[in-house]
């Protein structure tokens, strides 16, 4: 009996951690040189980790300080949340991110503003060469290196009153807090087994 409780703990602790989980929020930090062109610096709770992320909706506006709800969507999985012209509109948006190369910021951003707010931008030849190709081609990116960061109004977040905050799109962050958790979790076992063991 002893031997299969000590395999429950890491169970139990996982159900604890699920419980005790927070929505996510993301904190507008700065904005590059004060002005309105991304990578903008964000914060990512709970954990704090700093993002550096290119907005989508060029109609929306956020101001330096405002946290919000987000809910973080793999590209891979955009299908899960989107579908129609959405879905494809975001990935048109990945396929951007994806293929940025050595593009400037302001080329990158206005044919990511584009694609959610067509003729909103004047494009130069490469922001036009970016948004082309995202219309003919978006369905050949690898969507899983790409992170959408989606306003979510359900988890208590709110921006501060000047309307829906922006939807973000950057690189997918490696998951080093998961195989921390992960390799916690199994010395905890471990540990719990040899006690068990002994007693």
């Amino acid at each position: 009996m002893k031997m299969k409780i000590a395999y429950l703990i890491p169970v139990f602790c996982l159900a604890i951690l699920s419980l005790s989980a927070r929505a996510d929020t993301l904190t507008l930090v700065s904005t590059p040189g004060g002005g309105s062109v991304g990578p903008y610096t964000l914060t990512l709770n709970p954990g704090a980790t700093s993002l550096s992320l290119f907005c989508l909706n060029d109609n929306l506006t956020i101001s330096v300080g405002e946290t919000w709800g987000v809910e973080i969507v793999n590209g891979s999985n955009l299908s899960s949340v989107f579908s129609g012209a959405t879905l494809t509109a975001y990935e048109e948006e990945a396929y951007i991110y994806n293929n940025k190369g050595s593009d400037s910021n302001t080329e990158i951003q206005d044919a990511l503003w584009d694609i959610l707010n067509p003729g909103s931008q004047t494009l130069d030849p490469t922001a036009t060469t970016l948004y082309m190709n995202a219309k003919a081609a978006y369905g050949s990116t690898n969507l899983h290196d790409v992170d959408f960061y989606i306003y979510d109004a359900a988890d208590g977040a709110v921006p501060n009153g000047d309307g829906a905050p922006q939807n973000f799109v950057g690189s997918a962050p490696e998951p080093s807090s998961l195989i921390l958790l992960g390799s916690g979790l199994v010395g905890l076992a471990g540990v719990a087994r040899r006690k068990l063991a002994r007693g």
